[in-house]
């Protein structure tokens, strides 16, 4: 499966300006107190297992769970957040 990838110029400067050249992307199991959920984990070191699809974006490593939920074949990684509380933002996902 081919995933169409688009990395807004604002997360590769982020990234350089914070030294990192990974981001891990994956799903996170979440409990309340009657529902569970799933929501998007983010992280910026090498995922720990084998379950990952590895694609590189201008310098970037960018290693997708392969059980991510898309929308279609398409993610797009934008900057959301001001100043120390910027994060990366990802479209494409089917989760709520």
């Amino acid at each position: 499966m081919t995933i169409s990838i688009k990395v807004d110029e604002a997360v590769q400067e982020w990234m350089k300006k914070k030294g990192r050249t990974i981001i891990t992307v994956s799903l996170r199991a979440t409990r309340t107190c009657c529902v569970g959920a799933e929501d998007v984990d983010i992280s910026y070191k090498n995922p720990q297992n084998n379950n990952y699809m590895l694609t590189q974006h201008n310098g970037l490593f960018i290693y997708l769970d392969k059980g991510l939920p898309l929308r279609k074949n398409e993610l797009h990684l934008s900057m959301m957040g001001k100043s120390i509380f910027s994060s990366i933002h990802i479209e494409g996902l089917m989760v709520q």
